[in-house]
């Protein structure tokens, strides 16, 4: 018997009077799990990554005598933004705190109202079965029609105090409302030096003439593996402004789909990804425009430094029969080392005339006239190639309007600019 088979027993004993119909979807997920397995590098869209450490590592899922005492400074803490805190998996609602016109659900009410939300996508990624069927964590946050939350909301998921390999399964569903707007920071942060898995599922449904902005931030230890799932739907007029920032993790793979369920909906999406020693930070992405007059915009970037590696692969259709769509999609990487490694793969799939497409994507290194201009005003070496990546790195930060979370980032990158190991 597999450490999954043994920790998914666990998990139905833990819970031994969970709602039938909640069970019935764990054990056909894990059934379905079990048939398709890890993805391999025989996989076309799993190629480049290998998963082969989460079948020879022994991971454990998350218990109550798993929850570290609650730190006096929380880590990550955004100034005034509302929060809802989850440490090592245990959602601490007497911490955390939301606005009117925000509540929080609970999965089995969320299930029984959405239950297509728990299924969508599942045939697809192996993962997001492995999620469906051991979710342990995660909240569905609610946003109430007609609402305007001036303050961002800031998820901070902690995996701290670790005493041996733990595994997580957070689930999170962002319901907006019509014509509502509201801002989402999901923030995972590690602070242990133990391997440990943590497997996320987000989905988010964009209402009616709805505004949704979701920053997404990934600073794990390197001793973590972080795979997740993102899933955008936007209905009739949905505006969608996401931005996803990743530095942590020794494997990251990030599986990101847009989906326009109706006319007239604007999507944009922007990516930061910083790596160095042997990280590996694989990014797929699919917008999929079904209905007419939707834009969707998409800027990725890559910081690439010592023999750590990265992979874009996005993908846009635009579907028979829809009418006046403008997408455009733009990879752009920078390489600090001779041994980094990027590989990228921009794609269209046009089955309609009426479009305005555009994809792009280019991997160099650092320019020498540039630098050369630099250090001749008196710059060192190492300060001339901080200004140029901080400056490359800028563009992605432009669509934060949010003061102090995008100074959060900048200090963020500042850091890893400052640590890095590259060569000077």
């Amino acid at each position: 018997m597999s450490y999954l088979d043994q920790q998914f027993d666990a998990l139905l004993k833990y819970w031994p009077d969970e709602d039938r119909n909640i069970r019935t979807l764990r054990t056909d997920s894990f059934d379905q799990f079990n048939t398709i397995g890890f993805p391999t590098k025989r996989w076309e869209e799993w190629q480049f990554t290998d998963f082969s450490k989460f079948i020879k590592k022994q991971y454990r899922l998350s218990w109550s005598e798993d929850l570290p005492s609650i730190p006096k400074s929380i880590p990550g803490l955004i100034p005034d933004l509302n929060f809802i805190l989850i440490i090592n998996g245990h959602y601490q609602s007497q911490l955390s705190a939301l606005p009117d016109g925000v509540r929080v659900s609970t999965h089995l009410k969320d299930f029984n109202a959405y239950q297509n939300i728990y299924t969508s996508g599942s045939n697809q990624n192996p993962f997001q079965v492995l999620n469906t069927a051991m979710m342990n964590s995660g909240v569905p946050i609610h946003i109430e029609p007609n609402q305007i939350i001036e303050n961002p909301i800031q998820i901070i998921y902690l995996m701290t105090d670790l005493s041996e390999p733990l595994m997580n399964h957070p689930r999170f569903h962002y319901h907006i409302g019509e014509n509502s707007q509201a801002t989402i920071v999901e923030h995972y942060i590690g602070l242990s030096d133990q391997p440990y898995f943590v497997n996320s599922v987000s989905h988010a449904t964009i209402g009616k003439n709805a505004s949704f902005n979701h920053v997404r931030i990934q600073e794990e230890t390197e001793s973590a593996s972080h795979i997740a799932s993102t899933h955008y739907q936007l209905e009739t007029d949905a505006r969608l402004n996401a931005t996803h920032f990743s530095l942590g993790g020794e494997l990251f793979r990030h599986d990101i789909q847009i989906t326009f369920n109706g006319n007239g909906g604007d999507a944009t999406l922007n990516g930061l990804c910083l790596t160095e020693n042997h990280q590996h930070h694989d990014q797929h992405v699919t917008v999929d425009h079904q209905h007419d007059s939707c834009n969707s915009h998409q800027l990725f970037k890559y910081i690439l430094g010592d023999k750590s590696s990265g992979v874009f692969n996005g993908k846009v259709i635009v579907r028979e029969n829809t009418k006046q769509t403008d997408a455009d999609q733009s990879n752009k990487n920078l390489l600090l080392s001779p041994a980094a490694l990027m590989n990228a793969n921009p794609q269209l799939e046009i089955y309609s005339e009426d479009v305005k497409c555009a994809h792009g994507s280019t991997t160099g290194q650092i320019d020498s006239e540039a630098l050369f201009y630099m250090r001749s005003r008196g710059l060192t070496q190492r300060k001339a190639t901080e200004l140029i990546i901080g400056g490359f790195a800028e563009e992605i930060m432009k669509s934060i309007s949010n003061e102090n979370i995008s100074d959060y980032i900048n200090e963020k990158i500042n850091q890893w600019l400052r640590s890095s190991n590259n060569d000077d």
